[in-house]
């Protein structure tokens, strides 16, 4: 058995590394062990890939690593590298042993230093990757927004569209409301004087379902739409309520298709969370 011990170095290590490697590129591979302070951290094997595996189990109090190279004449070849310098007897103490102990220093400092530039190199890219990610799901995250505004334009659409088609096989159903049928069909050809904005105003909203509007009615729901509307959708609402007005099922069709593109949109950002 060929018995080498020394202070750890890396290049001795990667040495013993890029060995391993070329003979099993050429179909001849060693098998090899390795131990930390004698407990075998890497079994006996011939893949030169799970070489650095032992570095998982250095620490700091660690006294030494023993390579193991096995021939296939039963002979080996044994490492140990030393990371810590081993205690003397008083006798052995020499110029030597304190050279030999700076070294192992030296050398002890080096390996920390490279295995703190493999975990940075680890962190940055572990880093990059949750960027890749955390971009990802921003890109995700305005498509949705972008598809649900498209969805509740379609369903202002809808909505518009079955006022319209209602309106289109009704032809006279603006004119049985009196003063929303004049509004919106184009009946009213002159606009409120002052007394009557007043009276309209000022009158009481009736406390029970009368299936009746009248012209006050219609302004004190125009004002109410203020606060809840932009200018420019304030017409649009009071179609809408024109069609449900003719037609009470249109309000069950329509809260039923918002209650369905609500669900369906809290799905997908699941699907993406």
């Amino acid at each position: 058995m060929a018995f080498i011990k020394e202070p750890y170095s890396e290049s001795r290590v990667e040495m013993i590394s890029e060995f391993l490697k070329k003979e099993a590129s050429i179909g001849n591979s060693k098998d090899y062990e390795i131990k930390i302070d004698e407990l075998k951290v890497v079994s006996r094997n011939n893949n030169p890939d799970r070489f650095y595996e032992y570095e998982e189990f250095v620490m700091p109090e660690s006294r030494n690593i023993t390579i193991i190279i096995h021939d296939k004449s039963h002979t080996n070849t044994k490492y140990i590298l030393l990371l810590q310098q081993e205690v003397p007897n008083s006798e052995e103490l020499s110029g030597i042993e304190k050279n030999l102990h700076i070294k192992m220093q030296h050398e002890k400092s080096k390996w920390a230093y490279n295995q703190l530039q493999r975990d940075c190199t680890n962190l940055k890219q572990q880093l990059k990757e949750c960027e890749d990610y955390c971009n990802q799901l921003k890109d995700k995250n305005h498509e949705l927004e972008v598809e649900k505004s498209k969805s509740s334009g379609k369903l202002t659409e809808t909505v518009l569209g079955l006022a319209g088609t209602y309106f289109a096989n009704n032809p006279d159903a603006l004119g049985r409301i009196p003063i929303i049928g004049n509004i919106l069909g184009g009946g009213m050809h002159k606009a409120l004087s002052g007394t009557d904005r007043v009276n309209c105003s000022c009158s009481e909203a009736p406390k029970e379902f009368t299936g009746k509007v009248y012209e006050q009615d219609a302004v004190r729901l125009k004002k109410a739409f203020i606060p809840f509307f932009p200018p420019e959708y304030i017409e649009k609402a009071m179609e809408v309520v024109v069609l449900f007005f003719n037609d009470n099922r249109f309000i069950d069709q329509t809260k039923a298709g918002v209650e369905k593109l609500i669900a369906e949109n809290r799905k997908k950002q699941k699907t993406v969370a």
